[in-house]
């Protein structure tokens, strides 16, 4: 009876490490990824040819803002997030990004943005699309105007938030 005994509790052992290492395996996962440092739109909303994104910046900080905007709006630009895809068959890409940017998804939930960014032309052309009449946006951080140069943009691809 003992042997059983100490089988049975040998058993429950394992079981019991297996399901503690699966559980901790899916958590350095998602760990990983809020700390991965790359930038997911998370949610999106078209409106008037217009796009609305929640933004996770899967960081502890931003050190940059304006490296981390024109990083953010290039992924726009190429349609390059992980998570959403524009829909660009029908009516092609937006004529203006509106972003609200989050550090990670807990701070999404809890409505803690750390930046708004903008990208559009002046008046509120609908007539300009953000990958092909580049030249007529402008880029806004917090309201303020930045420059948003299109080599710039690509070399911000390396530059650390």
């Amino acid at each position: 009876m003992k042997k059983g005994k100490w089988s049975f509790i040998g058993i429950l052992l394992i079981l019991g490490a297996v399901g503690v290492f699966r559980y901790g395996v899916q958590e350095l996962e998602k760990w990983k990824e809020s700390h991965s440092g790359i930038p997911d739109a998370v949610s999106s909303v078209s409106s008037n040819n217009w796009q609305y994104l929640k933004v996770v910046a899967n960081s502890s900080r931003i050190d940059d803002k304006e490296a981390f905007a024109r990083k953010v709006i290039q992924m726009c630009r190429e349609n390059s997030f992980h998570s959403i895809r524009f829909s660009t068959d029908i009516n092609g890409y937006p004529s203006g990004v509106d972003i609200t940017v989050y550090l990670n998804r807990k701070d999404l939930e809890k409505g803690e943005a750390v930046c708004e960014i903008e990208f559009r032309t002046e008046g509120y052309r609908e007539d300009c699309d953000i990958k092909n009449d580049v030249e007529q946006f402008h880029l806004y951080l917090d309201g303020t105007e930045i420059d948003f140069i299109i080599e710039d943009s690509e070399a911000c691809d390396s530059a650390e938030h």
